[in-house]
């Protein structure tokens, strides 16, 4: 083995080791050179160890190791020392030289062959060999300059003109030994068997210290930025990112639990594991990022829209430990985290924009199918005790409610991304199935669903990104229903409008799409103020066919049979039943009048509305201003009557 040096590394009472340095070769199998690379750390043939047996020291030697260029178990110099407990010493200028040969001095590429020297590099090289005493025998380079160390770092400079500058400054710039000079033939032919350049670099450490110092050591850096960059442009150039992927579990945690347990390689496989849990696109003021995240209260993985300060606190705390390296205890540089591989690699997680649903592959779509797959074949009966709570309890029994009921459903359901732009309010008694109804609705679409909100607030106060990315929504006796005509106006927007503005604190703020289907369920006569003309709502007086109290304790077996029966078949079968219902003929704003409506317009009429009923004859033929003004109520000011007024009469 010419081209590798054997040096002893340890010495104890009982042992010498002498190992060689890593090589790497080509695996062989079956005779026949493979695209493996294996790298082998082996004892050489004469190490020599000494045991002390019956008060007798005597020697053992290796003469040989078999086959070892083809193993790929050995043990690398690293455990060795770490499994004998050796440590090795040196000088902390020492430690700081070794440090920065390890990051500016790298020769050997991931393939095992040798970097090319750059020329400027090159010629830096050649313009400081000189003045030196160069000898024949080669001893470590360290200690002297050996004509052969010279040629093969020569012979590695792939610019001809370079090398040819450096083969003549030899002799005219230097002092050769005698035997160096008679032997320079020789080594020549030899250097040139073994090129490599950056033996010149470590010539010039040793033997012309203030030049490497000012001229090499400088460009060894420059090199190494330019190599770095090149490395950093190739690897964007060929990492594709993920795509985030709802249907998969993989969160953080995850990347978390890798790294701590150090299974990562490189950087680069971080890179990949974050670009499935992370994005971001330029919002309106600042970047919008998105994470996905674990939601416990839907079971499901979820989108969260987050500011780049709260995405950073949570990478910063994934600390990286890769894979086979070993941490240096006295290291007090600060540990990597999956914070600085992200900002490195920025490019990659970057996209134009948030959609519902989108087509572009560089805009984010949350849709990403429902949780229940569509079956071939539809199982009517273990839809059955669903299917007549809508029809018996939800729709009392109105055959035209019960249909519209049905295609509002699988209208939304066929239409991710759609509004209907109408709403359903369901009244009736407490515990007669209300929330069964629409807690169904809200699995199908479960990612997509909030099934239960309370507060108004939720949808235009502090608080409102809870509607944001959602196409169903289950507003559940909101506690302000006492500001009727502020909630019939806001619901109005809510229902209608295809976008909405977010302003939670700690969230960017952004203008998101309204994809929102709503069915707001009360116990109340007079739930919201409608307009008599309101074309946004279906009334539903729900009917008393079982309920859940002292009195119908029998009921309690049949809301117990009903919540059993939603199962996964139960959910298949009812996405499939949505999915093929036909509503090509459906239009969700043709909406059927109901007499629960007309009480609850009747309910909701204004003082304007009554003037207008009861002197319809006369605006309809067109009423002078000064007798309209004498109907103004004595509490209203003139001006607000006239508004009010002036809006009712003048709206399609």
């Amino acid at each position: 083995l010419p081209s590798n040096r054997n040096v002893k590394v340890a010495v104890t009472d009982s042992f010498d080791i002498d190992v060689f340095a890593q090589m790497t070769k080509y695996k062989i199998e079956n005779g026949q050179e493979t695209k493996e690379i294996v790298q082998n750390r082996v004892v050489a043939p004469n190490t020599a160890i000494r045991e002390t047996k019956n008060n007798q020291r005597i020697t053992l030697k290796y003469e040989a190791v078999n086959d070892w260029e083809n193993a790929s178990h050995l043990a690398s110099l690293r455990e060795i020392r770490d499994k004998w407990n050796i440590d090795i010493e040196m000088s902390y200028k020492d430690y700081a030289q070794q440090q920065h040969d390890r990051i500016y001095g790298v020769q050997i590429k991931d393939d095992g062959t040798i970097e090319q020297m750059i020329d400027e590099l090159a010629q830096a090289c050649i313009d400081g060999l000189k003045n030196l005493n160069i000898h024949n025998y080669p001893q470590p380079i360290n200690m002297e300059v050996s004509l052969l160390s010279i040629f093969c770092g020569l012979y590695g400079i792939s610019n001809e003109s370079i090398r040819a500058e450096g083969m003549k400054n030899i002799r005219q710039f230097n002092k050769l030994s005698a035997n160096a000079d008679k032997n320079y033939g020789q080594a020549a032919s030899n250097g040139e068997r073994k090129p490599n350049p950056w033996i010149l670099t470590k010539i010039l450490r040793y033997h012309n210290k203030d030049y490497y110092e000012q001229t090499i050591k400088p460009l060894l850096k420059k090199n190494y930025e330019a190599k770095k960059k090149e490395k950093q442009i190739l690897i964007n150039q060929t990492l594709i990112p993920n795509k985030i992927d709802l249907t998969d579990d993989f969160t953080l945690l995850h990347i978390q639990q890798k790294a701590a347990n150090g299974e990562y390689e490189n950087e680069e496989q971080i890179v990949m594991d974050l670009t499935k849990i992370i994005a971001y696109y330029a919002g309106e003021t600042e970047d919008v990022y998105m994470i996905k995240e674990f939601d416990a209260i839907c079971g499901t993985l979820v989108i969260h829209h987050k500011l780049e300060g709260t995405i950073y606190k949570q990478l910063e705390k994934v600390n990286i430990c890769f894979k086979n390296k070993k941490t240096d205890d006295k290291d007090n540089s600060k540990p990597l985290t999956a914070k600085h591989i992200f900002k490195k690699y920025a490019s990659k997680f970057v996209m134009k924009g948030c959609k519902f649903i989108s087509e572009d592959p560089e805009i984010f779509s949350i849709f990403q199918g429902y949780k229940y797959k569509k079956l071939d074949t539809i199982d009517y009966e273990c839809l059955q005790m669903y299917i007549d709570l809508i029809k018996e309890t939800i729709a009392a029994g109105d055959e035209r409610v019960y249909e519209y009921i049905l295609n509002w459903i699988a209208w939304m359901i066929q239409n991710p991304g759609k509004k209907s732009r109408a709403a359903i309010i369901l009244q009736g008694r407490q515990g007669i199935g209300k929330n069964r109804f629409t807690d169904v609705i809200a699995e199908l679409t479960n990612r997509y669903s909030c099934p239960n909100i309370t507060n108004i607030d939720e949808f235009t106060g502090n608080f409102n990104s809870v509607v944001e990315n959602k196409m169903f929504s289950v507003l559940n006796e909101m506690r302000n229903y006492d500001s009727k005509k502020s909630v019939a106006t806001v619901m109005k927007s809510i229902i209608s409008d295809p976008t909405i503005r977010i302003n939670e604190k700690n969230q960017p703020r952004r203008t998101a799409e309204n994809v929102l289907n709503i069915i707001y369920v009360s116990n109340a006569d007079s739930p919201v103020q409608l307009d008599t003309d309101d074309r946004r709502h279906l009334v539903c007086a729900c009917k008393t066919v079982h309920q859940v109290t002292e009195e119908h304790k029998e009921d309690i077996e049949y809301f117990t049979q009903l919540s059993q029966s939603y199962s996964q078949e139960f959910y298949e079968n009812l996405m499939t039943f949505f999915l093929e219902r036909d509503i090509s003929q459906f239009n969700p704003t043709l909406i059927p009048m109901t007499e629960a409506k007309k009480q609850l317009i009747n309910v909701s009429r204004t003082p304007i509305d009554d003037i207008i009923i009861e002197h319809y004859e006369q605006f309809k033929q067109g009423i002078p201003v000064a007798l309209v003004n004498q109907y103004k109520p004595q509490n209203w000011k003139l001006t607000t009557f006239k508004n009010a007024l002036e809006h009712k009469c003048s709206t399609p």
